[in-house]
């Protein structure tokens, strides 16, 4: 399922109207098919119900989302349902859409000429339903009296609200939302669904949403780079499994991390990698981690690590080590666990200019924080690689604080994919997968259960049994991993809830996806 910017609906909007359908057309086709909405899902106690006598408030803005409302109003009006149309905002005059939906019986309240608002509480107070037609796509600034006013008196009165195309105050791109703004029980995005609110899921007052028809010709998308993640798409990621298959034609990964302080990180790495499928799941774990850990997964195959007399891992006995390792995998992940000591950070350094310049590579945790200390190491580094970071981490690998990266998640991902010329997994609900060519997928899964010690760890592990697989495939590899462990994910929420569920509940649930 595409999303879009609006700047990309715009150039699909013209490309409409070069190949024969008008912008007039695309209003009329959005307002009936606003209206066929509410009269078929909208009109409770029983959803479908009749129109006549529900009292409904539409909301009117400047552009043409304002213009969507009025054709919507007059439809509405028509089917028996008694609209009020509220102009919020000066409207271009004369106005042929609120001509012809009064002209269907739509009444006018001018909320910018009527001091005090005493009107329009009267009519809030007696109506069943306000669509917001305000803004849409077109807030890009502070929403300010008098329009800050009258949206607040909308929410005291507690009435259920559809938005249309997205709740005012809500930014199309970036999915921010105005302290002014008006939450929305339901969202009918017109046309495609907007990327703002797919990206701040977890945060964004959409409630339902839902996509109309507006009759955009076929193939207008076909530059839209940008999509939601669904489980059709995820399907159609998945490796083959040929019946004659054995473990040579799965793949073999290697996962390189724990330490004296994180033991259990590479343990779930390494489970998680069990279960993705791939044939062969390799750890490398330093010597102290070794002794405590080895055999925790025993379908792996463990490694231990040469360390100094302090227990640091001694770099060039372990790059050997790791390096005859190398050669009998098709992925590596590094970093669960690790820890950013010096000598860990000489190791990765090392290892790192030594491995075949074709091998894929996942970078998660550590690797990430010893990397975002090393002067411009994306030029030294050839190898095609999936970083894994989460909002901190992804701020210190591009010099921002985590509260910039989340202000702006899709395009600070992008940009960190293209700079780096990585795949880049930047976790959080709503988890998004860019590539460097401006590929970017949105995760649909948003749990707070997620946010535990060692989901990440999964992660990482589940990324790199899967790109062991399909090594040539990158980006689609993590983006079916972030799928899947979400939807684990969404299997252990629903058997344990949110507070009790825990990393290793995710791992057991792996399998659910390819059942």
């Amino acid at each position: 399922m595409k999303l879009v910017t609006a700047a990309q609906m715009s150039s699909i909007e013209q490309a409409s109207v070069d190949a024969g359908v008008s912008l007039d057309d695309l209003m009329e086709n959005a307002g009936l098919a606003v209206a066929e909405y509410v009269l078929g899902s909208c009109l409770d106690p029983d959803r479908g119900g009749s129109p006549f006598g529900k009292r409904i408030v539409i909301l009117i803005g400047p552009g043409n989302n304002g213009a969507d409302g009025f054709v919507a109003g007059r439809h509405l009006a028509n089917a028996g349902a008694a609209v009020t149309v509220v102009l919020c905002t000066g409207r271009n005059t004369p106005d042929p859409k609120h001509e012809l939906a009064e002209t269907a019986g739509v009444s006018t309240l001018d909320a910018t000429t009527e001091p005090g608002g005493e009107l329009l509480a009267e009519k809030l107070a007696a109506t069943d339903l306000v669509i917001d037609a305000v803004l849409g796509t077109g807030a890009s600034r502070p929403i300010s009296d008098p329009l800050s006013s009258l949206l607040f008196s909308v929410l005291e009165v507690a009435i259920p609200v559809v938005a249309l195309d997205l709740p005012t105050g809500l930014d199309s791109d970036t999915g921010q939302f105005d302290v002014a703004g008006l939450p929305a029980g339901v969202t009918l995005h017109l046309g495609y669904p907007k990327l703002g609110p797919a990206i701040a899921a977890g945060s964004a007052p959409t409630g339902e949403g839902v996509t109309l028809d507006i009759g955009i010709p076929f193939g207008l998308d076909s530059h839209i780079k940008t999509e939601l993640l669904t489980s059709d798409l995820a399907k159609s990621l998945q490796p083959d499994r040929p019946a004659d298959g054995h473990k040579g034609t799965f793949g073999s990964t290697l996962i390189i991390g724990g330490s004296q302080h994180y033991l259990g990180a590479v343990t779930m790495a390494v489970d998680a990698a069990t279960r993705s499928g791939v044939g062969l799941a390799f750890a490398a774990t330093p010597e102290p981690a070794y002794r405590l850990i080895a055999g925790h997964v025993p379908e792996a195959i463990y490694r231990s690590l040469p360390v100094s007399a302090s227990g640091e891992v001694e770099p060039s006995a372990s790059v050997r080590t790791v390096l005859e390792l190398v050669e009998r995998v098709n992925s590596i992940v590094i970093g669960p666990g690790l820890g950013h000591t010096p000598a860990n950070s000489e190791f990765l350094s090392t290892l790192l200019s030594q491995i075949d310049d074709e091998m894929p590579l996942v970078l998660d945790a550590d690797a990430l924080n010893i990397l975002s200390k090393s002067h411009k190491w994306w030029e030294r580094l050839e190898n095609p690689a999936i970083l894994t970071p989460h909002p901190a981490e992804m701020g210190r690998l591009m010099g921002i604080s985590a509260a910039e990266v989340q202000q702006d998640r899709g395009s600070v991902a992008l940009e960190a994919a293209g700079k780096f010329g990585k795949v880049v997994v930047l976790k959080g609900a709503a988890t998004l997968i860019a590539a460097p060519d401006g590929r970017l997928m949105v995760s649909p899964w948003v749990n707070s259960g997620l946010a535990k010690g060692g989901s990440g760890d999964v992660l990482a592990g589940l990324i790199g049994g899967l790109l062991a697989q399909q090594p040539e495939n990158v980006f689609e590899m993590a983006s079916l991993a972030v799928f899947v462990h979400g939807y684990a994910a969404e299997a252990a929420r629903d058997e344990l809830g949110e507070t009790g569920m825990r990393a290793t509940d995710i791992s057991d649930r792996l399998g659910y996806f390819s059942r």
